[in-house]
């Protein structure tokens, strides 16, 4: 989009040039070229001098005929950035972020997965506030429409963490399926708030110590769980 964006622009400025030129050549004064040609690229229809006014110059016909189709070029342009700005607006997520900005004590939750979205209900059954946290803003929404409290970002960097809260934050769970990522957000959140006690999930053994100098308070494994509580399931039927 941004490319496309970016050779309207080029395109428009050498619409606008070539109107200006030709509009100089029908007049031969510069000022009135350059204004004739800015009325041409917005649409207006009324020309800077009687000069210009049923002139029977080909230069004007052709300044005049430039500036139209710079002014459809203008419009589209316009058309595609308001539609962008407007496909990044959602209601929904301006109303969970002034929901978030009266927290306190409440606890982070990050990204949005199976295993965050049931903590984030058992949370929410016990009236205790949450903020799930997720760089995909199609999950984010979703996780919204769901009943969830969401928001839009990536919880290692500083500005997703102040949008949450951190600073109010009493608790933070970093659930990515990615060692390392748990790392670097974990370090992220006890660098925001030294006070917020971080549980975050680990895939590989070796990573404790990581995880452990990062900061986190608690480390879990949820496939050793899983795999513990089948074990002792099926161990009870025999």
């Amino acid at each position: 989009m941004r490319l496309i964006h970016a050779l309207s622009v080029i395109l428009l400025l050498a619409f606008f040039a070539a109107s200006v030129v030709l509009a100089f050549l029908a007049i031969h004064n510069l000022a009135f070229a350059i204004i004739f040609g800015a009325i041409n690229i917005i649409g207006a229809t009324f020309p800077p001098t009687p000069k210009l006014i049923d002139a029977p110059n080909p230069f004007a016909y052709s300044s005049l005929a430039i500036g139209i189709i710079g002014n459809v070029i203008l419009t589209i342009l316009f058309t595609s950035i308001f539609y962008q700005l407007l496909s990044n607006v959602s209601i929904a997520e301006w109303l969970a972020s002034q929901k978030i900005k009266r927290m306190k004590s409440h606890i982070i939750i990050t990204p949005i997965n199976g295993i965050s979205q049931e903590l984030a209900r058992k949370l929410a059954e016990n009236k205790i506030q949450y903020v799930l946290i997720d760089p995909d803003r199609r999950k984010v929404r979703h996780a919204i429409r769901s009943g969830f409290v969401a928001l839009f970002g990536d919880a290692a960097e500083a500005n997703c963490l102040s949008k949450a809260k951190v600073s109010a934050s009493s608790c933070a769970f970093t659930l990515y399926e990615e060692d390392l990522r748990n790392v670097f957000t974990t370090l992220a959140i006890k660098n925001a708030n030294s006070k917020c006690s971080v549980i975050s999930r680990i895939k590989r053994l070796e990573d404790i110590p990581k995880l452990e100098h990062a900061g986190a308070r608690r480390i879990i494994l949820p496939e050793a769980a899983v795999g513990e509580a089948l074990a002792s399931y099926i161990l009870s039927k025999y």
